[in-house]
């Protein structure tokens, strides 16, 4: 479909933003006027409270700026990726960027070289008292901000950092084909976009050839992305080293004030309850009564003769059924959304794969969908949706500084919409087959982004470990170490091949430094706080929301221990895994 073809309310209005690409070019202008202007503050910003005040606001104008225009570059650029002249305005967003992070790179050094009690005096001012919990994240890293021309060095290397991403993105969305299979006398391209439904067919001859056919086109280019992936741990690990942390892993969970223990804790107890994650392979097996079991067969629904499509307006009234129980504003808000076109629904040729929830303290939340009309996609719905309403919540209720939220927060609110529109689908199911599918759903879902995103996490950080010590990883060293951790993920009941060997290859996340493991720990959260949702108090639920307003203004660790989840102690993530297998243990009566 090409995008002149859809429907205009199944698109995002990035009209909201910028009544004509011209306008984003008039902000990226004014961006580049303020960046000007606040290199005149070098070597004065704590001169006098004054002075401060002013700097701050500036900053602050230009900061606004700048992301609005980021994002508007990027919605454009997603919606159609063979766009020459969107492509170009993407990359004027991120010269942009990098720039202004080049000509402000003395900001912070002249912060810190600053003492303490000044800055604290001048935050006593009302105007300023916001700042306190600002500045004492900025002040928590002195040890790791370099020299005023050191970080500048640092920032004028930010443009190339971003060349790893930057091509591995161009070419996993816009320069990839694959190949056509035939179904029923018809020939169909395979996509990022419907690979997953193409493998949920009952044809188990057709599900094979999809694979490898798929799966054949990462391997063919193996080599040319393990060293796109190689740039991107090279840069970060370099990074890492100058500005004195003991490791690159150190340095990505140090920005959200993170202990490494979590991740390890995590990876502990993924590996103590791996039994879980075996057994729902071996039911698979079980099920589909087959002795040769392969990766092929891990998307067919576990219930025979199930299907059920869901339009993209039957999917939203779903969704907005499911999240009552989060109260009346939350849905009044939520409905908002659909009518003023927070959505680009369906896919389009060039259109970005996947799914993601974007925007700025300025804009209205947009959400990238790819809908074919499966259980999948209206789960996709809520998943969205959580991250765009966690993102209204904080923007309405927190000063500019605050209106964000930290990625091991992020997948929280999403996966407890996931879960709640569970819970409303299992309590409205009309017949056994589906709820047996819905059961399916969640322990695969749970397999997905528990178990599925710490073998993610592993992989990350044995490949990490390999760069620290200065190991090349070349595509067959990747394949091993992936193809390995298979095999312990899976158990002995499924076969290993050269294929799934290769899916490191196609995974958009390993570009976003030690990231994945937010998902596990976000799943895990999810399922307490879903619960203290449907079955809890009022006050339960109203610590949910307040986890929801609270944006960056306090550290992640300390905002979801107020929503009642304390996800230092490993007792919370055990108390998931016993939530996943007695799922499993309902599934397999369902459906044997």
């Amino acid at each position: 479909m090409k995008r002149t073809e859809v429907e205009e309310r199944l698109t995002w209005d990035t009209s909201l933003i910028y009544a004509s690409d011209d306008d984003f070019y008039k902000e990226i202008e004014e961006v580049k006027d303020l960046s000007e202007k606040l290199k005149d503050y070098k070597g004065r910003i704590t001169s006098d409270k004054e002075t401060f005040k002013n700097f701050l606001k500036d900053y602050e104008d230009l900061s606004r700026k700048l992301e609005k225009a980021y994002v508007y570059a990027s919605l454009k650029s997603d919606e159609d990726t063979t766009v020459t002249k969107y492509q170009e305005m993407d990359q004027v967003a991120g010269i942009t960027f990098a720039g202004v992070g080049e000509a402000l790179s003395f900001m912070t050094p002249e912060l810190l070289a600053t003492d303490y009690d000044v800055i604290k005096e001048y935050l006593a001012d009302d105007e300023l008292k916001i700042y306190e919990h600002y500045f004492d994240d900025i002040f928590r890293s002195k040890d790791h901000v370099l020299s005023e021309n050191e970080e500048k060095i640092i920032a004028s290397f930010s443009k190339l950092e971003q060349n790893p991403t930057n091509t591995y993105m161009i070419f996993n969305n816009a320069d990839v084909k694959f190949p056509t299979v035939e179904k029923d006398g018809e020939e169909i391209r395979i996509t990022n976009a419907n690979f997953t439904t193409l493998e949920e067919d009952k044809d188990r001859d057709f599900r094979r050839e999809v694979y490898e056919k798929y799966y054949e086109v990462y391997k063919q280019f193996s080599n040319t992305l393990a060293s796109t992936l190689s740039g991107e741990f090279t840069a970060n690990n370099i990074e890492s080293k100058l500005r004195g942390y003991s490791s690159a892993r150190e340095m990505s969970l140090f920005k959200n004030n993170l202990s490494e223990e979590i991740y390890d804790n995590l990876l502990e107890v993924i590996h103590d309850n791996i039994d879980i994650h075996r057994d729902y392979t071996s039911l698979r097996k079980e099920f589909l009564g087959v002795d040769d079991l392969g990766f092929h067969d891990i998307y067919v629904p576990l219930v025979k003769d199930y299907e059920r499509e869901i339009e993209f307006d039957e999917a939203r009234e779903l969704v907005l059924e499911a999240l009552k129980p989060l109260g009346e504003e939350y849905i009044r808000v939520a409905r908002e959304g659909f009518d003023k076109r927070w959505y680009d629904v369906l896919p389009n040729d060039g259109k970005r794969s996947g799914a993601y929830s974007s925007g700025s303290y300025d804009t209205q939340p947009y959400i990238l969908l790819n809908h074919t009309n499966t259980i999948g996609d209206v789960f996709t719905i809520a998943h969205e949706l959580g991250h765009s309403m966690h993102s209204y919540y904080t923007r309405s209720n927190q000063p500019y500084q605050y209106g964000g939220y930290s990625i091991f927060l992020a997948e929280i609110a999403s996966t407890t919409n996931e879960l709640l529109l569970l819970d409303y689908m299992l309590e409205h199911s009309e017949s056994k087959e589906e709820t047996a599918y819905l059961l399916n759903y969640f322990v695969n879902q749970f397999k997905s982004t528990v178990f599925r995103q710490s073998m993610f996490a592993e992989f990350e950080h044995k490949v990490n470990k390999l760069v620290e010590a200065g190991e090349p990883i070349p595509a067959a060293r990747l394949s091993e170490i992936y193809g390995d951790l298979n095999r312990d993920f899976f158990g002995d009941d499924i076969e290993v091949d050269e294929y799934i060997s290769t899916e490191w290859a196609r995974i958009p996340h390993f570009y976003m430094f030690y990231y994945v493991f937010q998902y596990s720990t976000g799943f895990m959260s999810a399922v307490a706080l879903s619960q203290k949702i449907l079955h809890g108090t009022d006050e339960d639920r109203e610590a949910y929301l307040n986890y929801l307003k609270a944006g960056s203004s306090e550290y992640p660790i300390d905002v979801l221990k107020k929503a009642g989840v304390d996800m230092t102690n490993k007792d919370a993530m055990q108390k998931a895994m016993d939530v996943a297998r007695d799922a499993l243990k309902d599934l397999r009566e369902a459906i044997l």
